[in-house]
């Protein structure tokens, strides 16, 4: 979805050179406890608005895990946009993606992270859990309420 003809072209020359794609996909494969993890805030995932996947888990997760989770959740049929938070230390992090009409950046922005309009994300600091999803659950209304 976000790659161009150049990415294309990029990995067509890699395969001529003799790039191994098995290896490839060796190098990124993800260990059992992330895996585990990511599926756990997949499981955890309720609808906002009918197309937007919100999961909030009450344990710290990881970034990473986060993300591929958020990315994962995509993959649901009906999802366009989705969210995962997860509390870590003093803040609630938040991984926002879309592949839909809704850009996560003005979202995020509104929440004070950043990002673009597929992949966005916001640190949250001094909240709890369930006080940053209803802060996103308003940001979300205030940027239908704008478009």
């Amino acid at each position: 979805i976000r790659t161009g003809s150049r990415t294309f072209e990029a990995a067509a020359f890699l395969r001529q050179a003799g790039a191994d794609p098995v290896q490839v996909k060796k190098q990124f494969q993800n260990d059992l406890a992330g895996t585990i993890s990511r599926y756990d805030i997949i499981q955890h995932a309720k609808l906002y608005r009918k197309t937007i996947a919100i999961s909030a888990v009450d344990r710290p997760v990881g970034r990473v895990v986060a993300a591929q989770a958020a990315d994962e959740l995509l993959n649901i049929s009906g999802v366009e946009t989705s969210f995962v938070l997860y509390p870590d230390q003093e803040s609630v992090f938040i991984s926002a993606r879309s592949i839909g009409s809704i850009n996560v950046q003005l979202i995020m922005e509104a929440l004070g992270g950043g990002g673009n309009g597929a992949t966005a994300g916001a640190q949250m600091k001094g909240l709890s859990l369930s006080q940053a999803v209803s802060d996103l659950e308003k940001a979300i209304d205030q940027y239908f309420d704008s478009i």
